[in-house]
């Protein structure tokens, strides 16, 4: 069967970045003192019902923006990516059905939500949540992160805010001093800058940008996901 969490709804946007990176001092400045964005952020709202799923989605999506082109890629791809958790999951419930006849969990299934985080500056962040059941214990939960340079059409990642060792130091030990507080929590003893990832989830407020890992990754399901705000520098 194939695993759902890598259908859940990812919405990285890849999109052709239209200028080189904003230097991270830049970055921590305009999320602070920014003016609104001209973006406004709004909902598309989907839902699906059959027998083997029920899946209920609000998707974010922009207007105001100058360059309608991108918007409008940008829009696309938020509603591609229910369609395919739609697909997946409907293909796992069949699967299912076929492995076993008499004992199924029915319906699957998928709640697609979002918050906008920080809109101004000429900088978004918006965290996207997935949740999906298929049958057992519990549901899963998923978050996927979208941040974006609404000035040049670039992703924004963990790296253009930690851009050196010194930075990155600095964003571990924060994870690390708040591990340190409830040990029994977590499944290490020690943060370290190595455990940050290529992909590293986040996002942005006005004060912080706010590392995130997701179910399993640092503590138990109990403890939910993880989220460790650090501060401008």
């Amino acid at each position: 069967m194939r695993k759902l969490h890598v259908v859940a709804v990812t919405l990285v946007v890849v999109l052709c970045s239209l200028g080189g990176a904003e230097a991270a001092d830049s970055l921590w400045q305009r999320m602070a003192g920014g003016y609104p964005n001209h973006a406004v952020v709004y909902q598309y709202t989907y839902e699906y019902r059959s027998p083997e799923l029920e899946l209920t989605a609000r998707v974010p999506q922009l207007v105001g923006l100058s360059d309608t082109q991108w918007q409008a890629e940008f829009n696309w791809r938020m509603i591609q990516k229910v369609m395919e958790l739609e697909a997946a999951l409907q293909e796992a419930a069949l699967e299912a059905q076929e492995l076993d006849q008499e004992f199924r969990w029915y319906p699957y299934q998928g709640i697609v939500d979002f918050e906008v985080k920080l809109n101004q500056g000429g900088l978004l962040s918006i965290a996207i949540v997935t949740y999906t059941f298929t049958g057992g214990a519990h549901g899963m939960t998923y978050y996927d992160y979208v941040n974006v340079d609404l000035t040049t059409g670039a992703e924004l990642t963990f790296y253009d805010f930690f851009n050196t060792e010194a930075e990155i130091q600095r964003a571990a030990q924060a994870i690390d001093e708040k591990i340190a507080q409830e040990p029994d929590w977590y499944f290490i003893d020690q943060f370290t800058p190595g455990l940050f990832t290529a992909d590293q989830g986040f996002y942005m407020t006005d004060s912080h940008v706010v590392v995130c890992f997701g179910l399993y990754e640092l503590a138990p399901y109990a403890a939910g996901i993880q989220e460790f705000p650090v501060s401008a520098p």
